[in-house]
Parts: structure tokens; C-alpha cells; sequence
């Protein structure tokens, strides 16, 4: 955003010519800490008070000062007024306008110094029209009327003015909360102090001294009851704290309890896998509050629904997903290393939900982990498209950045496909411990992860991430296979949902099952079209693709393949098409059954239709505008093509 801006300082105006850009103006300093100062209640979005900004000066000089705000985001919802500000003790002007609040700072500041700059305002921070789910929300559950913060991605600003970049996170945060003594509270860090102040007000001092970024910060204010407890480290000589606020009187509290004493399982067995829980000279703990799902990381107090504190076995949840896990990961993946960008969010939301995954594999069982993961793959390949990388033109988008599809379940899917790639569990885990310690308390990039990956291992992900991340879709295999001797042929035939990807070259395995038992066979697909020759001694009965859920993807198998290309003898025409499409298929291939299958991208089986000529024709008038898989099946043979539906 660029704009001419003007400031009214004594009655004088000062007009700056210069085309100001809101990044590199935010750009020019480095925050040290934040010291929060507010007067909160638990029965409205209203707040009044300061925020105090430490910061030294990054570029060669600063002259104008520039802070992330809103003014007005919603008339009579939510705006934030700006009563004064300071900077170095010493009242400034300023604008405060889109969301931005402009200080003129005369002399420049230069390269180096360090500075304060102290802002009082007030305002109604609640959740606008605009977003779902941000600023201060107020909710009534169990008898209990409470306040709380929920600020991701963009929505810091709603509530507290900061510095919204990534990569600038402040050194510590001490946050001040005044309100009435019948509550309690919850935020970052420890709480240091309570001091009883008159007219019934209590003030609450909570303090972290680990590097944070602003859409981390959090407070929980109501009349809760506490529960807390220690989690033992690997090695058995140090623990975590872990405090809750949360319902006494909840139907649900004995759960809450079990939830969070399952959660020392979890503490344990990531800091095992990822190394030492990143906040331990802290805590960890849970907020909960009265929205029944939904749940957020904010760092060492995850706020979090009343039904969201599951344990897998919870009476309203099944394995799709385990929230206590996921807000857990994000400690590590997410608050200890975050996305430089939005456009990056994988490297939070689709790790950490890929904990998930690890955390049933290791604490509950295989049989849960390959249901949670096949239900990321079907989730994943309800839609045809989409990429798990967040392009510039839509990084500003909230519905983008937190796609629950592309960045949750398919991002999961990724990460569980480079673990399938590495093939080496030691090496995988390997590679995320030395992402977490080469920027830890900072920021990465997709393209660091890459590069620690391909470190670590030794091994080239350009395809994968071209492909699975950056890429589009997913594929679709056609394997045929006979067995001959001592002789297993395979063929596969690969398509894909997508045109933007149009080869995903991965390994895949098959098992191929015989008599006396079965062997898994691990081979690579790197052209749309593939053969092998296998020596196999054994009588092959039938054959899996995929038995272990790895790769995101939709298959069939045929058996009878005669060790040659059996596949091309289809033609699906008009492509793309309207009303009708036509299959032709030479005569020589109409001696035996054979029938066509129409199925859409995401794998419905739509039309099953017997072919009796050399030319079918198929009314697609009743079909979706979109593409469809044609796939023709009958003696001892398959093929499979795309067709386009206009």
C-alpha cells in the first residue's frame, strides 16, 4: 500500500512528497519487546490503555514511525482509537488511517539506536464481518462469561498495536491485565505477580522471555477455575509446567483433565522426536473456552474449545484429527520455528497437523494413524486442484492462507509422502531436528526446509516440490500386472487431476501377495507410462498398490497383462467436450466383455456403460463443468483417459 501522507503537528502541517510503503517503512526497525498494559474485561470486547513498543533502528536512518492498527474496520464493531502517543517519553502527531498508525519522527532515528515508542488507545476489539475468526471474543458457556484472544493470521491489529512481520519477532513480551478480582487470567510466559488494587480490580503481571511473533500473544480473562501439573522430559531430570484455566462445572471436565494429562504423553514423545520442549524454562497449558471447536497455538497457552481437548477416544470425535496433538506440534513447528511468510504456512499448519498422525502411530496405534491418514488423502482429493504453496496474490487472503484442505490435510499428506521418499525414519526425524535448530525462536521458508532436507539426506527434492508443494492435483495409477515363471510383469499407466502437474514422479510400492505369504515391492515411476520385468519366484495371487497409505492417490489394478503395452488402444474425442463425448476403440479389442467407466476427479464411480462397437457415444450433458477419468476394462486388459467436461 502506497499513499502520500501528511501530518498535523501544533497546528502546522508537515506534507511528505515521498511515496511511503507500509513494508519498508515497518521494515526500518527491529522490536526488542512489547509491554502490554490493559484493562480487560470478561463481559465485553472493550479495552482501554497502552502498549509500550522497545525497538532499535535497522536501516540507516528512520524518520517516519509506523505501527499496524486498525482505526475503523467495522462502524460500531470494532475500531481502536488512539488517545496519545510517545516515542523516547517526548508526545508525538500521527495519522491514523487503513489500519496504520504514521508517526513523524524528527530528527530521523539512525541506524543502531534504540528507541521506545509508547501508544495509549481504546476501542472495541471484537470479531468483525470481514474475517471469522480474530480480535477479542466473548463467550457464555457453563455459567461462565468470558473474554479471550483468537488473532491469526492478520488480526493482532484488531485488538493491540504491533509490528505484523513474520520474521521480527520481539525478544520477550510482558503483558499487564487489569480487571475485576473475581477473575483470573491467562497468557504467555509466567505469571509473575498479582497486585490487589482498589474498586475491586486486580492486576495480573505475565511474562515471556522467548523470542515471539505477534500473532502469539494472547489473553483468556473470566471467572475459571485452574488445574495444573508437571510434565516429565525425556531423561527424567526436568519437567514442564503445564497450567490451565478452564470449567469446573463443565459436563466435559473430567475429560478436560484426561486430555491434559494425556498431553504429558505427547510433551514427552515430541520432545523425544524434535528435542526438548522449546518453552520448558516456561510452561505449557490450555485456555479453554466456551466455542465448542476450534482451538489456537498462542505460545505456551494454547486457547482451545470445550470439545476440542479430545484424547482419540472422546464420544464426539473420531481419528480425523486430534487437536491436543496439533496445538502441541505447533509449539515446535510454528511458534519455536514460524513461517517467514504466509505464503509458507505449511511449515506450520500442515506440520503440525502431520503430528497428529505421528502422535496415534506412537501412542495409539497403526491402525488409527492409517484412518487418520486416509482421511487426509480423501479430503485431500475432494477437489481436483490447488497447491499447498500460498501464491503473493492470494498471501493477504485469510480463506488462502488457512485452507483446510490444501494447508492442513494435504500439507500433512506432503510431509508423510518426503517422510515415504527419505525412506529412512532416522533420516526423517533427523531432517525436522535440524530444521527446528537452525531456526529456532526465528523464521524459514519452504525452500529452507528444502535445503535442510536435502542436507540432511543427501537426496534431491526439486521433483517433489515442484510437484506435491508447488504443483497441483494428485495422480491416478493404472497398474496391470501377469506373472509368468518365474517372471511378475507390471505395467502403470499414470494420469493426473490436475493439468498443472502433469507427472508426479514417486516410488510406489506393491505387494504382491502368493500362497506362502506376500513380498512389498518398491518401484519408480518417472514417465506417465512404465513397465518392469520382475524376478519372482513365487506364483503372484494378487497384488495391493499402496498397502501403507502413502502417496495421495486414486488406483486401479488388472490383472492379465501380457508383459507388453496393453494400454493404448482408446480414444476419447471431442476433448475438451459439451454435450457428448465418443470412444472409439479398434475391433480387433471387442472379442471379449468390455465396459467403460466414467468416475470424476475425485474417484466417484459416475457411469459404467458395455462397449458393443467401434464408436460409443455417451451423453455428458447431466455432468459438471470439470474433468473426468474414462477408464475401459474387458479382456485382460485396461486403459485410462481424461476427458474435459466444457
Amino acid at each position: 500500500m502506497k499513499k502520500f501522507i501528511m501530518f498535523f503537528i501544533s497546528g502546522c502541517s508537515l506534507l511528505f512528497s515521498t511515496v511511503y510503503s507500509q513494508n519498508i517503512l515497518e521494515g526500518q526497525y527491529d522490536v526488542k519487546q512489547y509491554v502490554l498494559d490493559l484493562q480487560i474485561s470478561n463481559i465485553s470486547e472493550f479495552i482501554t490503555g497502552n502498549v509500550i513498543m522497545h525497538a532499535v533502528v535497522s536501516e540507516s536512518s528512520m524518520d517516519t514511525l509506523v505501527v499496524d492498527l486498525i482505526d475503523t474496520l467495522v462502524a460500531g464493531q470494532t475500531y481502536m482509537v488512539v488517545d496519545s502517543l510517545f516515542i523516547n517519553g517526548i508526545q508525538k502527531g500521527y495519522q491514523h488511517h487503513d489500519n496504520l498508525v504514521f508517526v513523524p519522527v524528527s530528527p530521523p532515528l539512525t541506524q543502531g539506536q534504540a528507541f521506545s515508542f509508547r501508544i495509549y488507545y481504546h476501542g472495541k476489539g471484537t470479531a468483525a464481518a470481514e474475517t471469522n475468526y480474530n480480535g477479542i471474543n466473548l463467550y457464555t458457556y457453563s455459567g461462565n462469561t468470558h473474554t479471550c484472544t483468537f488473532s491469526e493470521p492478520f488480526w493482532s491489529k484488531v485488538w493491540w498495536p504491533c509490528k505484523q512481520d513474520l520474521t521480527d519477532k520481539a525478544d520477550s513480551v510482558e503483558f499487564n491485565i487489569t480487571t475485576d478480582t473475581a477473575n483470573i487470567t491467562g497468557s504467555n510466559g509466567l505469571l509473575k505477580s498479582t497486585v490487589i488494587l482498589p474498586g475491586g480490580k486486580a492486576k495480573y503481571q505475565w511474562v515471556s522471555k522467548y523470542p515471539t511473533d505477534y500473532y502469539l500473544v494472547s489473553f483468556t480473562v473470566g471467572p475459571f477455575g485452574e488445574y495444573d501439573t508437571y510434565a516429565v522430559l525425556p531423561g527424567g531430570t526436568d519437567s514442564v509446567f503445564i497450567q490451565n484455566i478452564l470449567f469446573p462445572s463443565s459436563p466435559y471436565y473430567q475429560d478436560h483433565i484426561t486430555a491434559i494429562n494425556k498431553t504429558k504423553q505427547l510433551i514427552y514423545l515430541f520432545s523425544e522426536l524434535f528435542g526438548t520442549y522449546p518453552f520448558k524454562d516456561e510452561k505449557y497449558g490450555y485456555s479453554i473456552v466456551g466455542t465448542p471447536l476450534g482451538a489456537m497455538e498462542h505460545q505456551t497457552m494454547c486457547t482451545i474449545g470445550y470439545q476440542a481437548m479430545d484424547t482419540t477416544s472422546m464420544p464426539y470425535y473420531s481419528y480425523y484429527f486430534w487437536y491436543v496433538a496439533h496445538e502441541l506440534a505447533h509449539q515446535w513447528f510454528g511458534d519455536y520455528v514460524t513461517c517467514g511468510a504466509w505464503n509458507y504456512i505449511w511449515l506450520n499448519e500442515g506440520f503440525a497437523s502431520y503430528m497428529e498422525y505421528v502422535a496415534l502411530q506412537n501412542l495409539e496405534s497403526q491402525v488409527k494413524a492409517d484412518y487418520w491418514i486416509q482421511n487426509a488423502h480423501n479430503t485431500v482429493m475432494s477437489q481436483p486442484g490447488g497447491s499447498v504453496y500460498v501464491p503473493d496474490s492470494l498471501a493477504s487472503n485469510e480463506n488462502a492462507v488457512l485452507d483446510y484442505r490444501l494447508e492442513y490435510k494435504k500439507g500433512a499428506s506432503i510431509l508423510h509422502i518426503l517422510r515415504y521418499e527419505i525412506n529412512n525414519d532416522s533420516l526423517f526425524f533427523l531432517t525436522l531436528r535440524n530444521y527446528l535448530s537452525d531456526f529456532s525462536f526465528s523464521s524459514a521458508t519452504a525452500l529452507d526446509f528444502k535445503e535442510v532436507a536435502e542436507t540432511t539426506t543427501g537426496l534431491d527434492f526439486t521433483d517433489f516440490f515442484n510437484q506435491w508443494y508447488y504443483g497441483q492435483g494428485f495422480p491416478f495409477f493404472d497398474i496391470g500386472w501377469n506373472h509368468y515363471g518365474d517372471t511378475l510383469f507390471l505395467t502403470s499407466d499414470q494420469i493426473t487431476s490436475s493439468a498443472a502437474t502433469p507427472l508426479f514422479k514417486t516410488h510406489f510400492d506393491i505387494l504382491a501377495n502368493y500362497a506362502s505369504g506376500d513380498s512389498l515391492i518398491r518401484l519408480y515411476q518417472g514417465t506417465n507410462h512404465e513397465a518392469w520385468k520382475i524376478y519372482f519366484p513365487h506364483s503372484v495371487t494378487s497384488i495391493e498398490f499402496d498397502p501403507h497409505y502413502w502417496l495421495i492417490q486414486h488406483h486401479s489394478v488388472i490383472t492379465g497383462i501380457n508383459g507388453a503395452d496393453a494400454f493404448n488402444w482408446m480414444n476419447v474425442f471431442p476433448n475438451p467436450a459439451k454435450d457428448r463425448i465418443n470412444i472409439s476403440v479398434p475391433a480387433e479389442n471387442l472379442n471379449g466383455n468390455i465396459s467403460v467407466s466414467i468416475y470424476g476427479i475425485e474417484g466417484k464411480l459416475l457411469l459404467t456403460q458395455e462397449i458393443v462397437s467401434e464408436n460409443t457415444e455417451i451423453d455428458i450433458r447431466g455432468f459438471a463443468i470439470g474433468v473426468y477419468v474414462v477408464r475401459l476394462s474387458g479382456d485382460g486388459k485396461s486403459g485410462t483417459s481424461k476427458f474435459v467436461k466444457q
